[in-house]
């Protein structure tokens, strides 16, 4: 009995710090209909960055109507896009991206 009693003790320790710990940091929402180029390579991490261009990418096949994900092609774009911004990082990421993904 003594050991179940230990054991619920234990238990209820657990859930008292699951219950007192900080709870995960929420990611903000991104628009890139009003980030600008410079905001975005600097607001991002690299690591953030491939989901990021991964959704551009998709959003703009959705507009062509294309289920095609070309590996190759998806990098020289990403790379297009990423020159582009380098050379005006005041014009906003999405008109950029339509630029890049959307011919």
């Amino acid at each position: 009995m003594k050991s179940v009693t230990a054991a619920c003790f234990v238990i209820l320790g657990c859930l008292v710090h699951e219950a007192n710990a900080q709870p995960a940091a929420k990611l903000p929402a991104v628009d890139f209909s009003t980030m600008t180029c410079e905001q975005f390579w600097e607001k991002t991490t690299a690591a953030d960055r491939g989901p990021f261009l991964f959704w551009l990418s998709g959003y703009f096949g959705h507009k062509k109507n294309s289920p095609v994900l070309d590996p190759v092609d998806f990098t020289d774009r990403t790379r297009a896009l990423s020159q582009y911004c380098a050379k005006q990082p005041s014009e906003r990421v999405l008109a950029t991206a339509e630029k890049a993904f959307g011919n």
